[in-house]
Formats: C-alpha cells, structure tokens, sequence
C-alpha cells in the first residue's frame, strides 16, 4: 500500500461511493482560490490508486502539482481499472461516454482551461486507442489545451509521467499537443 504525502489525501471522486470496477476522477480540489484550478492529468486508465490508497503515478502528479497548482485531479482517457493496459476488456462505447461526460463535468467544476496529457503509448491497449480521439473531440470542442512538460513520445503522445524506471522530471516548459 502506498500512502498519499500528508495534506494531499483526496477530497474528490467519481463515482461516489466507489467502485472497484471504474474510476472517472480523483484528486485534491478543497478550498482553491477563483482562478487557480488543481493541476489536472489525463493519464491512461486508472490503476491503483483509490480514494484511501495512493501509486506511484498519482504520487508523482501530486510532487508536480505542489510547485504552482492549488490542488490535483487525475482523469483518465477509458475508466476501467487494471493495472496493465493491454487487460482492459473490449471498448464500452457507453462507459467512454460516461466518462467524457464526466471530464466534462470534472473540468467545468473546476474552471480548467488547460489538462497535462500523461497517457503515453498506452501500453498497447485497443482500448485506450479508441477512447483516445473521443477525448480529444471533447476536450477541442469544449476549448480546453492539452499540453506536455516532457518531450513527445516518436508516437506524438505525451509521456507519461511515471513510466517504467523512474518518474519523469515535469519540468517543462508546457508544449501544447496540436
């Protein structure tokens, strides 16, 4: 089990109660001031991480969102839940819709203009493949910029944050994904 750092436990998910099955948003929102959104990522899918229990990845996403963010948010391009990507079952065109419109929701709520891209190759999932430009439709259509603080994957993919080995510096400066 890995612990959130202390002061950075999650006030926010969806769904609430939680469901071991799907996740469509977590994070620190709390008290912010008008203007400051929590940093907030668009990884792959969720993993571990739940509203008592941290992972890596989160944890990483919340040492980053401490340099100038009042918060942090995790979404996610598909909502199943498996730690290894290529497990998820076959694309629910349903389930990605709820999740869009989750997204959608989740970032209205908190005013966010812009979303760190952190879903890199996917590791080979169809699945996240296929929700992938329904996320982007929605985040073009409703005018909110993706970027990365890394370099673009020879994919053209933003990397993400926490892969294999060790964590990615995230130290910008942000390129918007096109």
């Amino acid at each position: 089990m890995i612990a959130y750092p202390s002061g950075q436990e999650p006030d926010f998910w969806q769904p609430n109660p939680a469901d071991a099955r799907y996740r469509f948003a977590l994070g620190k929102i709390g008290d912010r001031a008008p203007g400051s959104p929590p940093l907030v990522v668009i990884g792959m899918n969720p993993s571990h991480a739940r509203e008592t229990e941290s992972d890596r990845t989160v944890n990483h996403v919340i040492d980053v969102s401490t340099r100038e963010h009042s918060g942090w948010l995790m979404l996610n391009l598909y909502p199943e839940r498996s730690p290894k990507p290529k497990a998820l079952k076959s694309f629910d065109a349903a389930l990605s819709l709820a999740n869009c419109e989750a997204i959608e929701h989740v970032l209205g709520l908190v005013g966010a203009t812009e979303v760190l891209g952190a879903w890199g190759n996917m590791g080979g999932s169809k699945t996240l493949k296929t929700a992938l430009p329904e996320v982007r439709a929605l985040l073009n259509r409703i005018g909110v910029r993706a970027y990365t603080l890394d370099p673009l994957l020879k994919t053209g993919n933003p990397a993400h944050p926490h892969p294999p080995g060790r964590p990615l510096p995230m130290l910008g400066p942000k390129v918007y994904l096109s």
